[in-house]
């Protein structure tokens, strides 16, 4: 896939140009169970997971027995000096490095949530940015002292490049959901094309680092509709993982997305969803939520989401 591989020739290259490097010195990375928001012209597939169901990845890597934050990669410092820049060869700024955890480890956690080393919520938002409810719920997030992952779409990326570089400035981390989270092109007949899903993460990719710069690198890629909800996604998971790229759903959730009858009527009811997890003693806990225009109960509900969560000695991660 165009983009998504170094080529013999490159590798070739390196590897000469790092011989002659040394030289010079010695001579002197199915099933409509879940729902989400969509801005698709066809409505989320019906259905949601129940909160402690976790997704079962494609590939799920075996945990090291201790793993941490750390194990992002680890580049330079950003080039300008400041630990609020991106730092090179991240999704991420380089203070949010000690909270930032793999996109592939948070995978394989949400398969097996005991394996992870301690109890960590990830807050996750569809679908901006935008200069309303993505706004509001980075102010949230300042406030409240935690952090979170922006999952956002393509087509929306330059229409709001200040409330992304934002999201990077403090502390947060951004993935991506597509270009255009259209089902009707992304899953015909309910089953990935993945031509038409290489296309857009090749495109959201170019987006991002047309704002963001051409050092941003995420290794995470949210489905729209959540990977469960589709058949044939094989080739498509293949293709992004070539990439370095893992897919990831969720195992709670806020229910802003959800069906009208199942949806929280207020912010207590949707505190009450969100922090189920809580009560069920999910170790790992990957909360959908959205900061799409119009999901004002989200921005609500999220202080004293946050607050709970805090309370029951969760650590906020985000995914990288």
């Amino acid at each position: 896939m165009k983009g998504m591989s170094m080529t013999l020739f490159s590798r070739r290259s390196i590897l000469m140009g790092t011989l002659a490097a040394m030289a010079v010195g010695l001579g002197a990375c199915g099933s409509p169970r879940q729902t989400e928001s969509s801005q698709s012209p066809t409505p989320s597939p019906s259905g949601s997971p129940s909160p402690s169901a976790s997704p079962t990845p494609v590939e799920s890597p075996s945990p090291s027995p201790s793993p941490s934050p750390s194990q992002s990669p680890s580049p330079s410092p950003s080039p300008d000096g400041t630990s609020d820049a991106l730092m090179p060869g991240t999704s991420h700024s380089q203070a949010a490095a000690e909270y930032a955890y793999p996109a592939q480890k948070v995978q394989a956690w949400m398969k097996d949530p005991s394996s992870a080393p301690e109890k960590i919520v990830f807050l996750t938002f569809d679908d901006g940015p935008n200069h309303s409810n993505s706004v509001k719920i980075l102010d949230v997030l300042k406030e409240h002292g935690a952090h979170g992952t922006f999952f956002v779409i393509g087509k929306n990326v330059h229409s709001a490049p200040e409330t992304l570089k934002r999201e990077i400035q403090e502390g947060h981390s951004v993935a991506m959901h597509s270009y255009t989270h259209d089902y009707k092109k992304l899953y015909p007949g309910r089953s990935g094309n993945v031509d038409v899903i290489k296309k857009e993460y090749d495109k959201t990719k170019e987006a991002l680092q047309e704002v963001l710069g051409s050092d941003f690198k995420t290794h995470a890629w949210r489905y729209p509709g959540g990977h469960a909800s589709w058949h044939n996604l094989g080739p498509a998971d293949e293709a992004l993982e070539s990439d370095e790229v893992y897919w990831i759903d969720w195992n709670t959730l806020t229910g802003d997305a959800e069906p009208e009858k199942r949806r929280p009527k207020d912010a207590a009811g949707m505190v009450k969803m969100a922090t189920s997890a809580i009560k069920e003693g999910v170790k790992v806990s990957v909360m959908l939520a959205h900061d799409a225009e119009g999901k004002d109960l989200t921005v609500e509900a999220m202080p004293e989401i946050i607050a709970a969560y805090k309370d029951a000695g969760y650590k906020f991660g985000i995914i990288a």
